[in-house]
């Protein structure tokens, strides 16, 4: 799923595109309103995370353009701005909702996770219904979720690329470069020091004991779905 963030903070853009990046996003990013529409024409976005104070173009202004032509984009205004007018303009604007700052990290996790399956239920039905068994869990990928015995467990798009390689694979040994290029995409191949640690953050949501994993087990080079 496609994120479009404008940000003209360097450092603020940066925090988010690197939260998005590791849920599994595909991000691109704009450092002013007026970029923003172009990148918004260029790349054509399921969400903007939009920043409402820019020096161009206020992300109000932003919202209001794309809002002419686009009903649909979901757009998540950005702002430091606590009062309840500002909040007001940006619904008025257009806005499906708001982040705050000073940013919680996993606050906006959740947000993005619950925006992008209200995306997927609205334009691909299919998809949200679709599933897939792997170990002893149901994965939805559509829903960002997977349920254990009626319990749901939350994924994000990475955890859901990397279970779906998995048993698609069954029993067979998958090395960390094969991952790289099946579930990170525009990652060059040798940053393979990524795989171990969302295989770690992975196992810690879908095994029941992420010490002894019985879904996801390591192998001599590499891992299989055990």
């Amino acid at each position: 799923m496609k994120v479009l963030v404008a940000e003209d903070n360097p450092k603020m853009q940066s925090m988010l595109t690197s939260l998005l990046d590791k849920e599994g996003f595909e991000t691109v990013r704009a450092n002013s309103g007026r970029e923003a529409l172009a990148k918004y024409r260029e790349f054509q976005p399921d969400i903007l995370c939009l920043d409402v104070m820019m020096d161009d173009l206020s992300g109000i202004e932003v919202c209001k353009e794309i809002r002419k032509s686009d009903p649909k984009l979901t757009i998540i205004m950005v702002t430091s701005k606590s009062e309840e007018k500002d909040f007001a303009s940006g619904m008025e604007a257009g806005a499906n909702g708001y982040i705050a700052k000073p940013y919680d990290l996993s606050d906006i996790a959740a947000k993005m996770r619950g925006s992008a399956r209200r995306c997927i239920a609205r334009d691909n039905p299919a998809l949200y219904a679709e599933y897939f068994d792997i170990g002893d869990i149901r994965v939805y990928p559509g829903q960002l979720r997977a349920e254990r015995g009626g319990d749901a467990i939350e994924l994000n798009f990475r955890d859901i690329g990397i279970l779906r390689h998995f048993s698609g694979n069954k029993g067979r040994t998958v090395k960390p470069a094969e991952l790289m290029e099946y579930c990170w995409t525009g990652h060059p191949a040798g940053e393979t020091q990524l795989v171990p640690w969302h295989i770690s953050q992975l196992r810690r949501k879908i095994e029941k004991d992420s010490d002894a994993p019985q879904i996801i087990v390591s192998a001599a080079d590499g891992y299989r779905n055990g």
